[in-house]
């Protein structure tokens, strides 16, 4: 099996290291090239031009997440004001529209969320031209919420093929590559139906980054 190697950080990835190498840099020491580094969109540590360029001269492509969302906000009937926040801080980016670029929606692990604020959230992000992903907690024994949601929102939005909303595995968490492509998913859909797949981390001191896989090459389309 080939899967793609990336990262999810908080902190900019071009962040100089006690050790005087970047993050980036030591992910590469640590790990290999990442493909793609997934980013926040808001925050006291978003993502900013001088990054942007940082990851563009490695050929490294960005994942867009938006983490500025609460669980009173996702647990809610309507996601409009939500995807709206999220399309204005990729357009004050210079994301560009109606190319298939995915907006991940942060759902933290212990949230409950509504399969209604998904639903609009995701319908909104497409008529603004941007595709919805979804990050939750993928292992049902933890959390059903988001089993149960994931699965009212596939069915509610399968006729408009679910917006073509893409989905991220949190769970399980293994340390090494993974061997064969099998992320915990949601009973209502497949598991190669899962894009991305959070599991280790790499860190120095009190820094850290998550690493990701991407099941292929398709799902890299859907990065800036």
């Amino acid at each position: 099996m080939k899967t793609i190697f990336g990262v999810n950080s908080v902190t900019p990835i071009n962040k100089k290291l006690k050790n005087g190498h970047t993050m980036y840099d030591w992910v590469v020491r640590k790990n290999c090239y990442p493909a793609f580094c997934m980013r926040t969109l808001t925050g006291d540590n978003k993502i900013i031009p001088e990054e942007i360029e940082f990851l563009n001269t490695k050929g490294c492509k960005i994942g867009l997440v938006f983490n500025d969302l609460t669980e009173k906000e996702v647990s809610a009937i309507s996601g409009v004001l939500s995807a709206e926040r999220a399309v204005n801080a990729a357009l004050e980016l210079g994301v560009p529209v109606n190319t298939g670029i995915v907006l991940f929606a942060e759902i933290k692990p212990e949230w409950s969320v509504n399969h209604n604020w998904m639903i609009s959230f995701a319908s909104t992000l497409r008529a603004k031209g941007f595709v919805a992903g979804f990050i939750g907690n993928t292992d049902s024994s933890k959390n059903f919420n988001f089993d149960r949601q994931t699965g009212h929102f596939v069915k509610a939005t399968k006729d408009m093929n679910c917006f073509d909303a893409i989905f991220m595995a949190t769970e399980p968490r293994i340390d090494n590559v993974p061997k064969e492509w099998l992320p915990y998913c949601p009973s209502d859909i497949e598991v190669e139906d899962m894009s991305f797949w959070s599991c280790g981390e790499t860190a120095f001191d009190e820094v850290k980054v998550y690493n990701v896989y991407a099941r292929d090459e398709k799902a890299l389309i859907s990065l800036w």
